[in-house]
C-alpha cells in the first residue's frame, strides 16, 4: 500500500521543497513532531504538511517511499512476521503468503533516529533499486556529512535460504525445511533460514548505508548491510556501506552474491561471510579510514574476514572473490588485509591489498579448541583440518614484509602469480597503475550455489580497469561525495612499516 491520495499529491506538490537523494535533511515546514494520519497505516507518522514521515513498528502490508518525502526510522522497523518461530512447513508457507514488499523509490534518503534499524524478515522483500543518478540512502539523521559512526542501527535482510551451524553440524533445517536460526544484531532481530538456496529477498541496487553499526551487546552488533540466510534470487549491486562501527557486509550463511561495493571507513571488517555462506563476490574497494588511530573496542579492521574454525568450525562455507582492492590505514594492529580462517573454502582472484599490517593470512582450523593433543594432521600440533584455499594474481604491500614473507603460514602453497610489490601505485579512480596490474586472462572458479553466477574474467588486477578516468570508474557519481577521495596512494615508494 502507497501512501493516501492526498499525501501523494502533496509529496508531488512538495517534492521542489523538500531536499531527497544526495542528503538534504530540509523542510518545507519547521514543524518536524510526527502524529498518526488519517488513511494511512499505523506504522506510519508524518508531521503537519505531511512533508516529514516516520517508520516505526511492523510494516505489515505492501508500502512504498515516496520521493519527495523526508523518511525517517523512529525505531526498531520490521518488515513482515517472517522472523518468528516458524513451527513446521505450513507455518513456512503462511509466512511466505504472508510477506509484503517494502519498495523505495530512487534518491530516497532515510534517517533514522538512535534507535532506528531496519529489518526485512524472510518471506518478505525490499526493492531498493536507485540509480546512479538518485541513489538511494540511509543514514543517521543527526547531520548531514557522513562522518557519524555507530549512531544508528543498519539494515539487515533475511531469507529462506541455507545456514550451516557451528561444530559441523550441518544445515539448520536438517531433513526438513524448517529453520530457526536466531540472528545477531539485538532480541528484535528475530529468526532466518531454511532451504530454498534460490529465495529472493528483492533487489538492493545503488543503496548507500552511513553511520550504523549500533552495539546491541557484547559480540552482538549490527552490520551495515547484514544478510542472514539471503538467497540467490536477491539481487544485491552498486552498494556502499561508510561508516559503519561494525562490519561493512556480513553475510550469515545463505548464496546470495554480490557486485560493485564501495566499502570505506568501517571500524571492523569490511567483507565478512561464515556460517556455510556460499557465493561469490566481483569488484570491490575497501578503504580503511586513513585517520584512524586504532579501531573502537575489540574491533580487528580486516578488509575480508571469514571464518570456520573453534567454536565457528562450519567446513560448508565456501567464497569466491575476484577484483578486489583493499587500502588499509597504515595503523599498527598486526591485521591483515584478509584473513581466511580455518576449514572454509576460498578462491580469491586479481587482487591488491596496500597499507596493511599483512596482507594476506590463512589459519587451518583447531576445531577441539586443544593446541597440544588431538590433532589429525600430522606434524602439527592443534591443526585438525587443513583450510582449502587458492590465491591467483593476488599482490601487495604490506607492513615490513619482505617478498618471501608475503604470506603468513601456509600461504606460500595457495597459488601462483602472488607476491610483495613495494611500487603499488593506485590511481584516483581506484585503480591498480603499476606494470603488474596486467595479468593474463585465466578461468575464475565460480562457487556452485544454483544461480548460474560467472565471473568477468577480467586480465587486471583490482576492482577498476587501468586506464579509467575517475570520471568514467563504475563507482563514480553515486558514492558519498569525498569519501574515495584518499584512495590514491601519494607516494609509489611509500615504505607501510608500522613505527615502534
Amino acid at each position: 500500500m502507497e501512501l493516501n491520495k492526498n499525501i501523494l499529491a502533496i509529496s508531488i506538490l512538495s517534492a521542489t521543497l523538500v531536499g531527497c537523494g544526495g542528503g538534504s535533511s530540509s523542510s518545507s515546514s519547521d514543524d518536524d513532531t510526527t502524529t498518526p494520519v488519517a488513511g494511512t497505516p499505523d506504522f506510519v507518522t508524518c508531521n503537519a504538511d505531511e512533508t516529514i514521515c516516520t517508520l516505526e513498528g511492523t510494516i505489515d502490508q505492501d508500502f512504498t517511499l515516496e520521493s519527495g518525502i523526508e523518511w525517517r526510522l523512529g525505531g526498531f522497523t520490521v518488515v513482515g512476521s517472517g522472523g518468528s518461530v516458524l513451527a513446521d512447513a505450513a507455518a513456512v508457507t503462511a509466512a511466505k503468503e504472508a510477506g509484503v514488499t517494502l519498495t523505495i523509490e530512487p534518491g530516497v534518503h532515510v534517517k533514522a533516529f538512535s534507535t532506528g534499524a531496519l529489518l526485512v524478515t524472510r518471506g518478505s522483500k525490499l526493492m531498493a533499486e536507485g540509480t546512479a543518478a538518485q541513489p538511494i540512502t540511509f543514514s543517521s539523521i543527526q547531520d548531514e556529512d557522513f562522518d557519524g559512526l555507530g549512531e544508528w542501527g543498519g539494515v539487515i535482510v533475511q531469507g529462506f535460504a541455507p545456514q550451516y551451524g557451528p561444530g559441523d553440524t550441518g544445515a539448520c533445517f536438517g531433513s526438513g525445511t524448517v529453520c530457526n536460526v536466531e540472528g545477531e544484531g539485538g532480541d528484535e532481530v528475530g529468526n532466518f533460514g531454511g532451504n530454498e538456496p534460490a529465495d529472493n529477498s528483492g533487489v538492493i541496487k545503488y543503496v548507500r548505508i552511513a553511520e550504523g553499526g549500533k552495539v546491541a551487546g557484547p559480540n552482538n552488533e549490527i552490520n551495515g548491510l547484514t544478510l542472514q540466510g539471503v538467497g540467490h534470487g536477491t539481487t544485491v549491486e552498486y552498494v556502499q556501506v561508510h561508516n559503519n562501527l561494525d562490519d561493512g557486509v556480513e553475510w550469515f550463511g545463505g548464496t546470495v552474491n554480490a557486485k560493485y561495493l564501495v566499502l570505506t571507513g568501517n571500524d571492523d571488517d569490511d567483507i565478512d561471510f561464515d556460517e556455510g555462506f556460499k557465493g561469490n563476490i566481483q569488484y570491490a574497494i575497501i578503504r580503511k579510514n586513513p585517520a584512524l588511530v586504532a579501531p573502537s573496542g575489540s574491533n580487528d579492521p580486516r578488509g575480508i574476514e571469514a571464518n570456520s574454525s573453534d567454536d565457528e568450525y562450519v567446513p560448508q562455507t565456501e567464497g569466491a572473490l575476484a577484483n578486489i582492492t583493499l587500502v588499509g590505514a597504515f595503523m599498527s594492529n598486526d591485521e591483515p588485509a584478509m584473513r581466511l580462517r580455518g576449514a572454509l573454502t576460498a578462491n580469491v582472484y586479481n587482487t591488491v591489498s596496500y597499507g596493511f599490517e599483512h596482507c594476506v593470512r590463512i589459519d587451518d582450523a583447531n576445531t577441539d579448541k586443544d593446541n597440544g593433543t588431538g590433532s589429525t594432521v600430522a606434524g602439527v600440533d592443534g591443526i585438525d583440518e587443513l583450510s582449502d584455499v587458492t590465491l591467483n594474481n593476488v599482490i601487495g604491500n604490506c607492513g615490513d614484509l619482505g617478498a618471501d614473507e608475503f604470506y603468513e603460514e601456509r600461504t606460500e602453497d595457495a597459488g601462483s602469480n602472488n607476491g610483495y610489490d613495494n611500487t603499488v601505485v593506485i590511481d584516483s579512480a581506484g585503480a591498480l597503475a603499476n606494470s603488474s596490474a596486467t595479468v593474463t586472462q585465466m578461468d575464475f572458479a565460480e562457487v556452485d550455489n544454483g544461480s548460474g553466477f560467472a565471473f568477468d574474467n577480467t586480465t587486471y588486477i583490482g576492482a577498476v580497469e587501468p586506464g579509467t578516468s575517475e570520471a568514467d570508474a563504475w563507482w563514480a557519481g553515486w558514492i558519498i561525495e569525498g569519501s574515495l577521495d584518499d584512495i590514491e596512494t601519494q607516494d609509489p615508494t611509500f615504505d607501510p612499516t608500522p613505527a615502534d
